[in-house]
C-alpha cells in the first residue's frame, strides 16, 4: 500500500488565497444580471402574463346524433349560445359535445367548442366533465388556439355545468389564460 503525501505551498504573511471573488463583486454581479433580463423582458413579444377570468355560459342542444350499444349511449350534441364574461364582454358558442352515460350512472361528456367575440377574435377550447345525472358536472376547459386578440392562447381553468332541461346547460367557468402580446 503506497502512501501520498500532500504537499501544500506555504503563503507569505499578508497574503490572501481565494478561489472565489469577493462578496460586494457577486452581488454587484448578481444585481446587474437580474436588472438586465427584467428590462429586457418588458420588450419581449412572447412575453405574457396569465389572466383570471370566469364567464357564464348558456347553450343548448341544436341538433343531436345518437349512437346506441349494448354497453352505454353516446350522443353528439352540437352545441350553441352564448358566453357572458365577467367584464361585460359577451361571445357566440358553438360546439360539438359527445355526451355519454355510463353503465354505473354516471354521466360524462368532453368535446370542442368555439367562442367568437364581436371585435371576430376567437378562441378553440376542449372541455370535459363528468358528474350524476341531474346534478352539477365537474371538469376541465383547456385552450388550444385563438385568432386576432387571443392568437397563441395557453392556458386552462375549471368547468361546473348543470342541465336543468336534457341539452339545455348553464355553466360557470374559471380560468387563466395567457396570450402574447401583440
Amino acid at each position: 500500500m503506497s502512501r501520498h503525501n500532500l504537499i501544500v505551498p506555504k503563503l507569505e504573511e499578508g497574503t490572501r488565497r481565494c478561489a472565489w471573488p469577493s462578496r460586494p463583486v457577486l452581488v454587484i454581479s448578481g444585481l446587474c444580471v437580474a436588472l438586465a433580463l427584467a428590462l429586457t423582458s418588458s420588450f419581449s413579444p412572447a412575453q405574457t402574463s396569465m389572466e383570471l377570468t370566469r364567464w357564464r355560459e348558456f347553450s343548448y342542444g341544436k341538433e343531436t346524433r345518437v349512437v346506441g350499444s349494448r354497453m352505454t349511449a353516446l350522443e353528439a350534441v352540437n352545441r350553441t349560445g352564448f358566453v357572458v364574461i365577467g367584464d361585460g364582454d359577451f361571445a357566440r358558442l358553438n360546439g360539438w359535445v359527445v355526451h355519454t352515460n355510463s353503465p354505473d350512472g354516471k354521466q360524462y361528456y368532453q368535446g370542442f367548442v368555439v367562442y367568437d367575440f364581436e371585435d371576430g377574435s376567437s378562441i378553440l377550447a376542449k372541455v370535459e366533465a363528468s358528474g350524476q345525472p341531474g346534478a352539477k358536472q365537474i371538469g376541465t376547459i383547456v385552450f388550444v388556439e385563438g385568432t386576432k386578440r387571443f392568437k397563441g392562447i395557453t392556458g386552462r381553468g375549471t368547468i361546473s355545468s348543470w342541465m336543468p332541461v336534457q341539452w339545455d346547460m348553464y355553466t360557470e367557468v374559471d380560468a387563466s389564460f395567457s396570450a402574447p402580446k401583440s
